[in-house]
C-alpha cells in the first residue's frame, strides 16, 4: 500500500462530494438535472503485463453524468412558465446567434417583443403569418406582435361562413290574414253626406280585436240586437272629412291601448278605414251593425295583398336578430323575419340591416319530418348599403341550413358568424404542440408561433456552460428539433414548471457514503505513514 491510492481515493470522494453539494444546492432550481460522479479503478501500465498479481494505484472520476430524468411538475399563474413532459430541450439563441438548450422553461416578453429566459436568450420556434398560418421552415427567434387585431367583415373569413343560424320554426304558426285596409262607402258624394236613418253603427276587426267585444248597448232602433255604444254615429249631415273624424274617435274609443285606425276620404269621397301601427300589413274588416249607414249601408273592400312590415309585430311570425360587422369592424344588427306562408311547410324570410328597409322576402321550405329542403335553398345572399366608411355594400351569407319546422315554439339553437371588430392583445396561452396564441379584448384568438423542442442521441454529450443552459457538442450529436408532441419530443404544460430532480433524501444518503470513503482514505494515508515511521524509527 502506497500514498497515491488514499490521495486518489480522497481526490475522487472530494469531485464526489463536489457533486452531491451541487444537487443540494439546486434542488430548487427550475429544470436542473442531478449529476452523479461515476468512478474508475487505474492500474500501472506494464509493458510485460502484471496478471493477477497488478494492484491498482487508486481511483479517478470517469465521469460527471447527469440525469435527464423527469422532474416534477409544479402549477403557476404564469402563462410564460412552460414545463415539458417529456424528451426534448427548448431551443434559445442569444443576440450573437449562439445556440444553447435548456429545461428551464420560466420566460418572459422583453420591451422588443422577444419572449426569452432569465439569461436573456431568446426562445426559437416557427412563427405565424399575418394570417395566423403558422411556417415550420425554419426555427427563429419567437416574436410577439403586440399591434391590434385588424376587424375582419363579415362574410370574409376563411372560410367565409357569413352569419350561420340554427332554429326552429313553429309549424303550428299561421299564415296572416292577407286583408291590410276596408272602405266604407257612403250613399252620396260631395260635400257632404247625410244620416236620415237614425242612429247607424259598425263593427271594426282590427288584428283580431273586435269593437262588439269590447262596448256594446241595446240598438235604439231595435232593441233586441246590441251595438257598440261608443261606435253610433248620431244622424245628421256631414261632410266626408268631419264623418271620418267622428268614425276615426268612435272606433279607437274602444279598441285596446297601442292599436288604433286612422279614417279619411278619399278622391271618391269613401271613407278609408286604415290600422295603425303598421299601415300596410294591418288586418282590417267593418261590419254593418245597425243598418242605413251613410244611407247605403257599409261595405268591406280588401284594397292590397299583405305586406310585410318589420315596425308591426303582428305582420309576421317569429322575429330574432344578428350582429354582423363591415370592413372597419363597425358593428351592424341584422333583423330576421319569419313569415308563414300560406303554402304548408314553407316560411318567407325577411331580413333588414340597422332597422332598415326589409329585403324581399325569400322563401324556404321544410318537408315533412321538419329538415330543410332543399340545403340550398336556406343559404341566402345578404346585401346591405353601410354608410360607417367600410366598403359598401356590405355582402355575406345567411346560413339556415341547420333549421327545422318542429311543432314546437321558436327558439334560436345556434348562432355564430366570422366577421369581428379590431382589437388588443390582452394575453397569451401556450397548448400542449407548443402553439403560442394570442387572446384579443374582442374575444378572438390568433395562432402567433409553435415553440420547438430539440432532442439529442446523447444527451450526457451536452456541454453545461451555466444558466441551466446547455451547448451541442460532437459528443452529443446533432439536434433532432421539431414540434412537441411529435417523434419523441414531449408535450408542453402552460402554467406550470419543471421542478429540479434532486432526490434530497437520496442525496444526503449519497453524501454519508462519500463522506465516509473520504475518512477511510484519509486514513489509509493516516496508516502508509505510521508505517513509514516505524521504518524510518529502525536501528
Amino acid at each position: 500500500m502506497g500514498f497515491q491510492q488514499g490521495l486518489s481515493g480522497l481526490n475522487a470522494s472530494s469531485q464526489a462530494l463536489g457533486a452531491i453539494g451541487n444537487n443540494v444546492a439546486n434542488s430548487g432550481t427550475v429544470g436542473f438535472k442531478s449529476a452523479t460522479a461515476q468512478f474508475s479503478d487505474v492500474y500501472a501500465a506494464s509493458l510485460q503485463g502484471a496478471g493477477a498479481s497488478q494492484i491498482g494505484i487508486g481511483t479517478a472520476v470517469a465521469n460527471i453524468a447527469q440525469e435527464f430524468s423527469q422532474g416534477n411538475i409544479t402549477s403557476t399563474n404564469n402563462p410564460l412558465d412552460i414545463a415539458i413532459n417529456g424528451s426534448g430541450f427548448y431551443r434559445m439563441q442569444n443576440t450573437e446567434g449562439v445556440v444553447t438548450y435548456t429545461r428551464n422553461g420560466q420566460f418572459q416578453v422583453d420591451k422588443n417583443g422577444f419572449i426569452i429566459n432569465s439569461a436573456g436568450s431568446q426562445l426559437t420556434g416557427y412563427m405565424a403569418n399575418a394570417n395566423g398560418v403558422i411556417s415550420t421552415s425554419n426555427a427563429t427567434p419567437i416574436h410577439v406582435d403586440t399591434s391590434s387585431l385588424s376587424p375582419q367583415a363579415t362574410g370574409t373569413g376563411t372560410p367565409a361562413t357569413g352569419l350561420v343560424l340554427g332554429l326552429n320554426l313553429d309549424s303550428r304558426k299561421t299564415p296572416p290574414s292577407g286583408s291590410i285596409a276596408a272602405s266604407v262607402t257612403g250613399s252620396a258624394l260631395g260635400a257632404s253626406i247625410d244620416l236620415t236613418a237614425g242612429p247607424a253603427a259598425f263593427d271594426v276587426t282590427i288584428n283580431g280585436y273586435s269593437t262588439t267585444a269590447l262596448n256594446m248597448q241595446p240598438d235604439p232602433a231595435d232593441p233586441t240586437t246590441k251595438i257598440p255604444t261608443d261606435l253610433t254615429v248620431p244622424a245628421g249631415t256631414y261632410t266626408p272629412t268631419s264623418l271620418a273624424a267622428i268614425v276615426q274617435t268612435r272606433i279607437n274609443s274602444v279598441l285596446p291601448s297601442g292599436t288604433s285606425v286612422t279614417v279619411a276620404p278619399d278622391a271618391t269621397g269613401s271613407l278609408v278605414i286604415t290600422a295603425v301601427p303598421g299601415g300596410t300589413g294591418s288586418s282590417v274588416s267593418v261590419n254593418d251593425i245597425g243598418g242605413a249607414l251613410m244611407g247605403a249601408g257599409v261595405t268591406s273592400t280588401v284594397v292590397g295583398a299583405d305586406a310585410f312590415n318589420p315596425s308591426n309585430p303582428l305582420t309576421y311570425t317569429s322575429t330574432t336578430s344578428g350582429t354582423v360587422y363591415d370592413s372597419l369592424g363597425n358593428p351592424h344588427t341584422l333583423g330576421l323575419y319569419f313569415v308563414k306562408a300560406a303554402t304548408p311547410n314553407q316560411y318567407n324570410v325577411y331580413t333588414n340591416l340597422d332597422g332598415g328597409t326589409p329585403t324581399a322576402a325569400s322563401t324556404i321550405n321544410f318537408s315533412s319530418t321538419g329538415a330543410p329542403t332543399p340545403l340550398t335553398a336556406f343559404t341566402i345572399p345578404q346585401s346591405f348599403t353601410v354608410t360607417t366608411g367600410g366598403s359598401t355594400p356590405l355582402t355575406f351569407n345567411l346560413d339556415l341550413t341547420s333549421s327545422t319546422q318542429y311543432g314546437s315554439v321558436f327558439g334560436v339553437n345556434s348562432i355564430a358568424q366570422d366577421g369581428y371588430a379590431s382589437g388588443t392583445l390582452t394575453g397569451l396561452n401556450v397548448s400542449s404542440d407548443g402553439t403560442l396564441q394570442g387572446k384579443y379584448s374582442n374575444g378572438k384568438t390568433r395562432d402567433l408561433a409553435q415553440i420547438v423542442l430539440s432532442t439529442f442521441k446523447n444527451a450526457n454529450g451536452l456541454q453545461s456552460v451555466g444558466g441551466n443552459q446547455w451547448q451541442e457538442t460532437a459528443a452529443s450529436g446533432q439536434p433532432l428539433t421539431g414540434t412537441p408532441g411529435s417523434g419523441i419530443n414531449g408535450v408542453l404544460q402552460s402554467k406550470s414548471v419543471e421542478e429540479s430532480n434532486t432526490d434530497l433524501t437520496a442525496e444526503l444518503v449519497n453524501m454519508i457514503t462519500a463522506q465516509r470513503a473520504y475518512q477511510a482514505n484519509a486514513q489509509t494515508i493516516k496508516t502508509e505513514d505510521q508505517i513509514m515511521q516505524t521504518l524510518v524509527n529502525l536501528r
